[in-house]
């Protein structure tokens, strides 16, 4: 892979694949589709907004939240500039990573509560710039928290003057800038540079070997480890559409209009899945949207799980590339 930093790798998997669909992105009772221009445009904004906000190369962005589309486009905006990302799993380990970040952190979070009491705690000092959601919330432009919308307009208000910025900032990080730090909120820190995370991405393609362009990916990813992270980054490098669930009852519930040939979970997740509709005597194949034939997954599941997928004709594939980190 020539380009090592990910402001290359998107712009030339955006030029790559024109206006083909990236993603699908649920919009009240429909789904929106979203073109890769779409999500360029999306992220580049996020990225100005960012920019504005006095985010620079080399600063932290914790981030406490579920691994929405919204979460990706964020994180993917922090990676285009240059920025750090620390995914943790709890308050604790949030507050314990801004402790020690030692200054220019932002917070990334889907609860604007949350956010704001990171915002205002007293024992954080100066260390958070500002507290970013992944959600929308009514919230004033003035204060130090910004729901999802306001990055993406006033961001987008700005991207044109901005472009020559985005282009020159994000083509000059280098390949083993710090891109995510895994277990910085818990005494065992794991630093993934940018060219590590595309390495990673590029291993997880080759141990898939060639997926059909029609072939749609549903995920429910709750967690901060590496799988969880970077499984909805997958579909950039496969160039295969995408949706993602926000919540467990949208995943059970939406899986049947996503009607996806893969899945992607984690084991905890599809065990829960099976689990469910074994109790309820459910097709597994049918409650999965009838097209199911591969479930990606962190770890291999236990015999009774595989032996269901199995009769069902759905394989099961523990993607050990994509979980460097637990």
């Amino acid at each position: 892979m020539s380009q090592r930093n990910f402001h290359d790798f998107l712009t030339r998997r955006a030029r790559e694949n024109g206006s083909r669909l990236v993603f699908q992105r649920k919009d009240g009772w429909s789904w929106k589709q979203v073109t890769w221009p779409d999500m360029m445009t999306e992220v580049e904004s996020i990225a100005c907004f960012l920019l504005n906000s006095g985010f620079s190369r080399g600063d932290r962005v914790v981030v406490l939240s579920a691994n929405t589309l919204e979460c990706l486009f964020f994180e993917l905006a922090v990676l285009m500039t240059g920025g750090t990302c620390v995914p943790v799993a709890s308050p604790g380990e949030a507050k314990r990573a801004v402790e020690d970040s030692g200054g220019g952190c932002f917070f990334l979070s889907d609860d604007p509560d949350r956010a704001r009491a990171f915002v205002s705690d007293p024992s954080l000092g100066e260390k958070i710039e500002k507290a970013l959601l992944t959600v929308d919330a009514k919230i004033p432009v003035e204060e130090e928290t910004a729901s999802y919308s306001s990055a993406v307009k006033f961001g987008f208000l700005a991207r044109k003057k901005m472009k020559d910025e985005i282009e020159s900032t994000g083509s000059s990080v280098g390949e083993t800038s710090p891109a995510v730090i895994f277990g910085a909120g818990n005494g065992e820190a794991k630093i993934l540079s940018q060219s590590d995370v595309l390495d990673v991405l590029r291993a997880s393609q080759e141990t898939l070997g060639p997926v059909p362009e029609e072939d749609q990916t549903f995920s429910y990813l709750p967690l901060c480890g590496s799988f969880s992270k970077f499984a909805n980054m997958l579909v950039l490098q496969t160039a295969t559409r995408g949706a993602v669930a926000s919540r467990p009852e949208d995943f059970f519930s939406d899986v049947l209009e996503i009607m996806p040939a893969t899945l992607l979970l984690e084991r905890a997740a599809l065990e829960d899945a099976v689990g469910k509709l074994d109790g309820a005597g459910k097709s597994l194949k049918k409650a999965l949207g009838g097209r199911a034939k591969l479930v990606l997954t962190d770890s291999a599941p236990g015999e009774k799980t595989a032996r269901r997928l199995l009769k069902e004709g759905i394989s099961a594939v523990e993607l050990e590339t994509l979980s460097a980190v637990a």
